[in-house]
């Protein structure tokens, strides 16, 4: 009988040990910013929507893409989209502007990056107190060097108001390609392309066809990690201008880091692949 009360109270001990460590990756979690949850994944993958309205009507929409954890090789987890990016711009600025030059503020919100909040808070819970970034870029009249496109990065959860950093698109007489700017303007990624893919000369939908694959370097020049800019299926790529992004980010990389290189992928879209029927033009001299 001694013995029974002994392994009942001892499995008793063990189901507290249980709790209590759930509850401190609970209480872990909840303390964990949405900045720290990105921080600690491997890759991401941006997935664009699809908009059949503009797709019909050539009527230009903002821009809506949600992001996604990945796994070391940039392949989507099959987990709840991290955030939810939408664009912020006037009619009349995606009416009579092209992608690359158009004035917008991207707010990232926080879309299940979080998912010890109950449903019933984030149903209530107000638009602007789930932002965890803007994007800010404002229109600059450009040519050649001169006055190049700049995207402000702030980081705004829990009512903060920090700049993070700033990329910038430099001017490229062939290639394609955006530079990742720290909080003190200092160098931190080159991301660039050879224009010498299949897309820029091949107007066929096929997927294959729409793939181009960015190089992130580091300010020697050498290569820690890729950026991958994907079609969605034949029939969306002939009529739409949505596309998906799997990026893997280079080891070592900080959380600043790694939201900064969130930001210059939707640059990327906005500079180079908003406009499909510009694709060729996007090439050279801007």
């Amino acid at each position: 009988m001694q013995a029974a009360f002994n392994q009942v109270g001892n499995l008793g001990q063990a189901v507290l040990v249980q709790m209590n460590e759930q509850a401190q990756n609970l209480i872990e979690a909840m303390s964990s910013s949405c900045l720290d949850i990105l921080g600690q994944q491997d890759g991401i993958f941006i997935k664009q929507k699809f908009e059949l309205f503009e797709a019909l009507t050539g009527f230009e929409t903002p821009n809506v893409y949600k992001v996604y954890p990945a796994n070391d090789q940039g392949k989507k987890k099959k987990q709840k989209a991290l955030f939810k990016c939408k664009e912020k711009s006037s009619t009349c600025a995606r009416i009579c502007l092209p992608g690359n030059a158009r004035p917008f503020e991207m707010k990232i919100s926080n879309y299940g990056c979080k998912d010890f909040q109950p449903a019933m808070a984030k149903m209530f819970m107000k638009d602007d107190k789930r932002i965890v970034f803007k994007f800010k870029r404002e229109y600059q009249c450009t040519c050649l060097c001169f006055n190049r496109p700049r995207l402000e990065v702030l980081y705004v959860e829990n009512d903060q108001n920090k700049k993070l950093g700033t990329i910038v698109n430099p001017w490229y007489f062939c290639n394609i390609g955006c530079h990742v700017l720290d909080i003190n303007d200092n160098l931190r990624y080159i991301v660039e392309a050879s224009c010498c893919q299949t897309y820029f000369w091949c107007r066929c939908p096929c997927n294959s066809c729409n793939k181009v694959e960015f190089v992130i370097k580091i300010p020697n020049g050498e290569v820690v990690a890729h950026l991958m800019k994907k079609g969605k299926d034949c029939c969306k790529n002939m009529i739409g201008d949505a596309d998906n992004f799997s990026l893997i980010f280079p080891k070592g990389a900080t959380k600043e880091d790694k939201a900064l290189l969130l930001a210059v992928t939707l640059m990327m879209d906005y500079m180079y692949f908003e406009d499909k029927q510009g694709a060729e033009a996007s090439v050279g001299p801007a």
